[in-house]
C-alpha cells in the first residue's frame, strides 16, 4: 500500500526541491519529512502548513484537509493564482529591543519566550511586523532568521539615522563578517550597528569597526572579543 504522502516526493521534484530543503524552508526537521514518506509521521505540524502550502503551490484549504486526514485530494494552484497568493503572502517578523540587555551579546537566547525558533525575553519584543514573503525571498532571507531593530545615535549618518528601522539577518550570527558590511555587533562593551571588516594578516584576527559619520573614529577589536549579531540587510527610514 503506497503512503499517502508519496505525492509530496513528486511535487518536490517538480519544483526543483528536495526533502531537506523543504524541511529547512518550513522550519522543520528534515528527518520528519522522511518520516512522512515512511508513515512514521502522519502529518505536518499545523504551524508549518501555511508555509508548506505556499512553497508547494497547493491551496491552503486542501492542504489543511489533507493533512488532517479529511480528504486525499490535493488542489494545485495554477500559475496566475499562485502569483496572486504569493504576492499577498506575509511573514511575521518581530521588532526586538536589543539594547535592553547590554550586559550580554546573547540577546536571542536570554530567557523565556520562543519566537521563530529563538528564545527571547518577553520585554525584548516591541512589535510584530508583517513583511511580504516575496520581499524576504528576494533578499534570500529565511523569516526565522529575520528581526527588526531600531537604530540609536548618529554614528552611521547619513546611511542610517537614529530612529531608522533595520532589518537584520541573524543567519550571520556568530560568524566572521565576510564579506564586509554593516552589522549589529557586540564589541565587548555594548551592542552597536557599525561597518565591520576583517583586517587581513593579523594574528590574533582583528576587526576594523567604523562609522559612516566622520565625527566618530574607527577602532579595532579582536574577533574573540566580539560577537556578530546579524547583518543589516535593509533600512526602513523616513524621507
Amino acid at each position: 500500500m503506497s503512503n499517502r504522502w508519496n505525492w509530496l516526493k513528486d511535487r518536490l521534484n517538480q519544483i526543483n526541491s528536495n526533502p531537506s530543503r523543504f524541511a529547512k524552508d518550513i522550519g522543520w526537521q528534515s528527518s520528519r519529512v522522511y518520516e512522512l514518506f515512511s508513515g512514521k509521521t502522519k502529518a505536518i505540524p499545523l504551524d508549518k502548513i501555511a508555509k508548506a502550502s505556499s512553497l508547494l503551490n497547493v491551496s491552503l484549504d486542501s492542504m489543511i484537509n489533507f493533512n488532517s486526514g479529511l480528504t486525499n485530494q490535493i488542489h494545485y494552484i495554477v500559475s496566475d493564482e499562485a502569483n496572486i497568493n504569493n504576492y499577498f503572502s506575509q511573514e511575521t517578523v518581530p521588532e526586538v529591543d536589543i539594547y535592553e540587555e547590554e550586559s550580554t551579546p546573547n540577546f536571542l537566547q536570554e530567557t523565556t519566550y520562543c519566537y521563530n525558533g529563538h528564545d527571547l525575553a518577553n520585554k525584548n519584543i516591541r512589535y510584530n511586523w508583517k513583511i511580504p514573503a516575496d520581499f524576504l525571498n528576494s533578499m534570500k532571507m529565511q523569516s526565522s532568521d529575520v528581526y527588526i531593530i531600531q537604530a540609536i545615535g548618529d554614528s552611521m549618518n547619513p546611511t542610517i539615522c537614529s530612529g531608522d528601522k533595520l532589518i537584520i539577518d541573524t543567519s550571520a550570527k556568530g560568524k566572521k563578517p565576510s564579506p564586509s558590511g554593516i552589522f549589529a555587533i557586540w564589541d565587548g562593551i555594548g551592542i552597536n550597528v557599525k561597518r565591520i571588516e576583517l583586517i587581513p594578516n593579523t594574528d590574533p584576527q582583528l576587526l576594523k569597526i567604523s562609522s559612516d559619520n566622520p565625527n566618530h573614529n574607527p577602532y579595532e577589536r579582536k574577533t574573540s572579543e566580539c560577537c556578530i549579531i546579524g547583518r543589516v540587510a535593509a533600512v526602513i527610514k523616513r524621507l
